[in-house]
């Protein structure tokens, strides 16, 4: 059983009550659920067989909901409603930033203060008053001040765990997660982070999940980079898992990075589903990703090298990406099938080359320039080592600058000849290829293209990207469709929680 965080306490001493109001489940299963495992993760059985070959619950609320992760697995836990994260008594009291601040390790606690201790001109104008005569800081005890100022790094971190102990769910192996109705409105985890850390074998299905947004994110870089601690989904070391029928979003438009003190942009949210640490075997599919700015990482960065390489296989099929900024997905070190996707995006940034087929939005033949800038970046991120197979996708952009092709694809550390990324362009055994706006585009000559601009700027090496479809075999999908158009009617159809409203 995973050990819990001592602010969980008193749902501990509610837990004997909870676990007996929570019944195993022998009725009707719902109907509409008839999708199988596909692709990578289509050995995954997830809680297992219909009851008796597994235990079967169904949850109404958050406290219900962490009360049935505990039990032993195999088990499928359904959810009937929508459960926020925040909910911390069955009785639906919830709780705000200030109250994980005065339940945590540190209630003296203050963001404000704590984004001020980072600013190196008002702390030395903080020192400057402790070293004055008077020793005052508004109206205060400098010394004192410049006391509180100087632990708020460090207490940030004890409010940051008062939040996840409550907003964070770990999901145990041999484990189904699942959705219990039909259509997009009902069936919601909002405000919860669904872990899944070193298990085997989880599903997730039919459900809506917003990720936490962090109360208290702490900076990287100057001024609009902060790391965000929640995804919607999170996968560590994790196998065998099939993700399937979700949306996952911000909620009902993309949460930016939001103006704070001294011209930081503080960003409360991270992705929407992140993979890392030798995860595998893993399929994501027929989901909705939107209103998010930086959605699928998959890859943890070059510190996981040795971890990742021969693991981190991926299928990524029929999904929906609408407006989705960048990170659909960002791939590292691993194997990743990309097919019949349906990619919507507005873009209205400059093309980054002038061969990259950009036009005005207008169709007057001037770049009128940006008024109004929607921030996305890219689709597919190509990094380290990474083999890349895209198939059949469909491409749909407007905006300013709708036929540039230049931000399909970007790439990262492709430096090294000798350990190069991959990337297999291909039709599906229906023949359909990859269209960009309805019309049909070859993607490694868009690959091509964008590659050998960045070797330009000296950000990658001839030979940090080969082409090719040696060596992608296995857990391959192919939707067998006729034409883009099938494709696009399958994922409008087939995409995100199933059944109508």
């Amino acid at each position: 059983m995973a050990r819990l965080h001592p602010l969980l306490l008193p749902l501990l001493s509610a837990l004997p009550h909870a676990l007996s109001t929570l019944t195993p489940y022998a009725g009707p299963l719902p109907a509409h659920l008839t999708r199988t495992p596909l692709g990578f993760a289509h050995d995954s059985t997830g809680g297992g067989l219909p009851p008796p070959a597994n235990t079967s619950y169904i949850v109404t609320t958050m406290p219900s909901l962490r009360a049935a992760l505990q039990l032993p697995s195999p088990k499928t836990i359904y959810v009937n409603g929508t459960l926020y994260g925040n909910t911390i008594a069955d009785n639906g009291t919830s709780a705000d930033c200030q109250w994980y601040i005065d339940h945590s390790a540190s209630p003296a606690f203050n963001f404000t203060m704590y984004v001020l201790s980072l600013n190196a001109t008002y702390v030395a104008a903080v020192d400057a008053a402790v070293d004055a005569a008077n020793g005052t800081w508004e109206g205060g005890d400098a010394s004192e001040y410049r006391g509180r100022l100087g632990r708020m790094n460090g207490w940030r971190g004890q409010a940051q765990n008062a939040q996840k102990a409550w907003e964070a769910v770990e999901v145990g192996g041999g484990t189904s997660l699942v959705g219990w109705g039909e259509g997009e409105a009902g069936d919601a985890l909002v405000g919860v982070n669904v872990k899944l850390s070193s298990v085997d074998n989880v599903h997730v299905r039919n459900l809506r999940i917003v990720p936490p947004q962090d109360c208290f994110p702490a900076p990287e870089t100057y001024p609009a980079t902060w790391n965000a601690r929640y995804d919607a989904i999170s996968a560590v070391t994790a196998t065998n898992i099939w993700l399937d029928g979700l949306i996952l979003e911000d909620g009902p438009e993309d949460v930016q990075p939001q103006p704070f003190l001294g011209g930081w942009l503080v960003d409360r949210f991270d992705g929407l589903f992140d993979a890392e640490d030798g995860s595998d075997n893993i399929t994501f599919s027929h989901n909705i990703v939107r209103n998010h700015h930086k959605s699928l990482l998959f890859g943890g960065g070059n510190k996981e090298a040795d971890r990742d390489l021969g693991k981190m296989r991926f299928t990524i099929y029929g999904n929906h990406f609408n407006n989705s900024d960048s990170r659909n997905p960002l791939m590292r070190f691993g194997t990743f099938h990309l097919v019949n996707n349906l990619f919507d995006s507005t873009n209205n940034q400059a093309p980054l080359f002038p061969a990259s087929n950009a036009t005005d939005g207008d169709g007057d033949g001037d770049d009128d320039g940006d008024t109004d800038v929607h921030p996305f970046q890219y689709h597919l991120g190509v990094y380290n080592q990474s083999s890349v197979l895209v198939s059949g996708n469909v491409f749909r952009q407007g905006g300013m600058h709708a036929q540039d092709t230049s931000r399909v694809f970007t790439y990262s550390d492709l430096t090294r000849a000798d350990i190069p990324a991959r990337l297999c362009v291909r039709p599906d055994e229906g023949g359909v290829g990859d269209t960009f706006n309805g019309a049909s585009v070859d993607l490694e000559e868009v690959a091509r293209g964008i590659f050998e601009y960045q070797v330009g700027l000296g950000k990658a090496v001839e030979g940090g990207l080969v082409w090719g479809c040696d060596g992608f075999g296995g857990a391959e999908v192919a939707g067998g469709f006729a034409s883009a158009e099938e494709v696009e009617r399958y994922v409008l159809a087939e995409a995100g929680k199933t059944g109508g409203d």
